[in-house]
């Protein structure tokens, strides 16, 4: 009954989707933000979009539960997938973590478009996630009756980010698969470092202004308008960053963490804590 009540509350947007599909044009080079989700994504491709202005896709609907699985797994070729959304990919702005791990078809696609990766610290992005879903860091397994109910209430798709397992990823517990699928994004970034700008999270943070300036003039854009007074919108739901990590994910966890992203950490500024 949810779910069919879910579908009609969102009929009229699905009809309107569906019309401006029909009379959009698909942008032959777009620009893609991607990283890992809850990476500030988000904010990065909005706030680029509003100083450029430019237009922008912020999240592709139509790659939610279940096409998302089906483009990975061969049911859905990634042509037909941006031809049937055309109005999204109509923007010169796309923003969307989940093409991250389709970035060979996206380039095959659109072979003349740019991408920014936006990559963030793993304690600090895995537990963002968990907190989009009000899951603890510090569990050993999620498969008790407390956390599968916590995961039955957010969208099909984060339990898709949290247990990456149907990409491929290794790892014996939850922590394990989201630390996993940090370094697959980390490893895509860095095999095709010369087709990307690439832009770390805490950077951002520390000047979100002159962060977006910069990334701007290198994708050869104008600054049109100001955007002192939207650097601090929240454009997603806000994790809290102010949680001690040893806390939040207890020692082993944090370990777990640690251990298995440790090379790429180093690589790119993040020291570890253990």
């Amino acid at each position: 009954m949810k779910k069919l009540l879910r579908k009609v509350y969102h009929l009229p947007t699905t009809i309107k989707r569906y019309r401006l599909n029909q009379t959009s044009e698909i942008h032959d080079s777009p620009i893609f933000v991607i990283g890992n989700q809850k990476s500030g994504t988000s904010a990065i491709g909005a706030l680029l979009a509003d100083l450029t202005d430019k237009s922008v896709a912020i999240d592709l609907p139509g790659i939610l539960e279940p096409t998302q699985l089906k483009i990975h797994n061969g049911e859905l070729s990634f042509d037909d997938f941006v031809d049937n959304n055309k109005y999204d990919f109509s923007k010169e702005i796309i923003k969307e973590p989940s093409l991250t791990f389709l970035y060979e078809d996206i380039v095959k696609r659109f072979p003349d478009s740019k991408f920014v990766f936006i990559i963030r610290d793993p304690r600090d992005n895995i537990r963002s996630i968990l907190n989009r879903v009000k899951l603890e860091g510090d569990l050993d397994r999620i498969d008790d009756p407390e956390s599968q109910h916590k995961l039955a209430q957010a969208p099909k798709d984060w339990e898709r980010v949290i247990d990456s397992r149907w990409m491929g990823v290794p790892g014996d517990n939850y922590i394990e698969w989201m630390s996993y699928r940090w370094n697959w994004a980390t490893d895509l970034y860095k095999k095709h470092a010369d087709n990307m700008i690439l832009i770390r999270y805490e950077d951002f943070s520390k000047d979100k202004e002159g962060q977006i300036k910069q990334l701007a003039e290198q994708l050869g854009l104008s600054a049109v308008n100001d955007i002192s007074d939207k650097v601090d919108i929240q454009y997603q739901p806000a994790g809290n960053k102010k949680v001690d990590k040893k806390e939040f994910f207890g020692e082993a966890n944090l370990k777990r963490i640690e251990s298995i992203c440790e090379e790429r950490m180093e690589e790119f500024g993040y020291k570890p804590m253990l």
